[in-house]
């Protein structure tokens, strides 16, 4: 025991003590509601000691208060420095990395800036430099293109006044003043080379310039169809006149003068083309073409009409027949001349068909067969008046009916009749009258006849007077 010393037995010992003050410390948190009812003792009995009155319920609620905040840290007030330096502090992980690398990039376009800023001003140049040599090779473009089309308003020009044309002299002049306006235009003048000093006002004369340019050419590419408009102008005045000059054409327009009026509305619309257009000097054109073309298709049916005359005369018709023929000849040869194909032959057939009847001896006779009429009584009230028809039809030597031309002696109608009224006497209709009333026949129906090469009919009875008056309706 002798080799212990003080001093360790001291510091021993007062280890044990805070030991044994640590347990009895954990002990009375671990037995806290028995520590909290010791306390609540202690104090009412401080109180009673010095003879103050108080409450249990006061005491408990105070000592219940005590322990449910004596474990807790209450933090002092932070003032707003220090809550900004500590949200900075807190957040390092989201802006420290994005700073650094900020911090690197600023450094390097610091250094870099010179750089940079040298090369993309050289781009700029470079790209200035390039829109003033566009807008020069612009200018010499314009400048060829004004003397290709001075050229060819010059030759234009020329043709123009040579051929007389002044529909195309007047057509021309806006374009000949139009020309003239570019030519005494300022002319361009762009720099050579472009420096770093000069660019922006360079560029802004090349822009200008451009847009100058652009609106120029597109003012004589306007004039294109102008100067198109007049070559088609003068071809046609030289097809015109190549045609009306031809020796046969002279003849045509003789015969056809459809044929020549057509050749004077193309040369009208000829002089006229720069107020009525192109369209319509080309269809005046084209319609004469036509014409002309349908002189060869319209010739045979003049040739045709000059044999019909022929036959006409061989027959050795009267006078009076032979002018029956008069209004069909007339009629085809004003199709002839109007080249209208159609009428002409509807004109010659009816010709061969008035012929053919002339040429062809015919009987007259009465109807008379089973359920139709053979006379016909005309009363014309309120005058009283009346007339009295035979119903004839006209057969060839074989006995065929042969329609014949009529005119109605009522209505003015002429046209081809199998059967059509001639007008009697009242003898002659109640004679045949009683003929048909004795077996429903007419027995006695000749009425006359018609020699070959006439239209004239002979009657051997009936008409009341030498030319009869007919009808076509009853």
């Amino acid at each position: 025991m002798s080799s212990v010393s003080l001093t360790e037995q001291m510091g021993a010992m007062a280890l044990i003590d805070e030991l044994r003050h640590s347990q009895a410390e954990v002990q009375k948190h671990l037995d806290l509601p028995r520590h909290r009812q010791l306390v609540a003792e202690r104090i009412r009995e401080f109180y009673r000691s010095r003879g103050i009155e108080v409450e249990d319920a006061l005491v408990e609620e105070g000592v219940r208060s005590f322990f449910a905040t004596r474990l807790t840290y209450e933090a002092q007030p932070m003032g707003p420095w220090s809550k900004c330096l500590a949200q900075v502090y807190i957040t390092r992980a989201q802006w420290l990395m994005p700073l650094a690398v900020f911090s690197i990039v600023s450094l390097g376009a610091i250094f870099m800036a010179r750089p940079v800023a040298d090369f993309f001003a050289g781009v700029r140049l470079q790209a200035t430099q390039t829109q003033v040599d566009q807008a020069r090779a612009q200018a010499d473009a314009r400048g060829v293109q004004l003397d290709r089309l001075e050229k060819r308003l010059s030759g234009l020009e020329s043709e123009a006044l040579a051929n007389n044309v002044p529909a195309a002299v007047r057509l021309l002049k806006p374009v000949h003043e139009a020309l003239e306006k570019v030519r005494l235009a300022q002319p361009v003048t762009l720099p050579p080379k472009v420096t770093a000093q000069s660019r922006a006002e360079d560029a802004a004369l090349a822009v200008s310039v451009t847009e100058n340019l652009k609106k120029e050419a597109a003012d004589l590419q306007a004039l294109e169809p102008q100067l198109n408009t007049v070559t088609q102008l003068l071809a046609a005045d030289t097809k015109l006149k190549t045609q009306v000059t031809a020796a046969s054409f002279a003849v045509l327009g003789t015969t056809y003068p459809a044929l020549a009026a057509a050749a004077t509305k193309a040369r009208s619309a000829l002089d006229q083309a720069d107020t009525q257009g192109l369209p319509a000097v080309q269809s005046a054109l084209d319609q004469l073409d036509a014409l002309v073309t349908q002189t060869s298709v319209v010739s045979p049916y003049l040739t045709q009409l000059q044999e019909a005359r022929g036959n006409l005369r061989k027959m050795g018709l009267s006078k009076v027949d032979a002018e029956q023929f008069q209004p069909l000849f007339a009629k085809v040869d004003q199709a002839v001349k109007d080249m209208d194909t159609a009428a002409a032959e509807r004109g010659l057939q009816e010709i061969e068909r008035l012929r053919t009847v002339a040429a062809t001896p015919l009987t007259l006779e009465v109807v008379s067969r089973t359920g139709e009429k053979s006379m016909i009584e005309r009363n014309y009230d309120p005058t009283g008046g009346k007339t009295w028809y035979l119903l004839a039809e006209a057969s060839d030597a074989s006995g065929n009916v042969v329609p014949v031309p009529i005119t109605s002696i009522e209505s003015g109608e002429r046209r081809y009749a199998s059967i059509f009224g001639v007008r009697v006497s009242q003898a002659t209709y109640q004679a045949a009258k009683n003929d048909k009333l004795l077996d429903g026949h007419v027995d006695d129906r000749l009425m006359g006849k018609k020699a070959a090469n006439s239209l004239t009919f002979t009657f051997v009875k009936g008409p009341v007077k030498t030319k009869p008056d007919y009808i076509l309706e009853w």
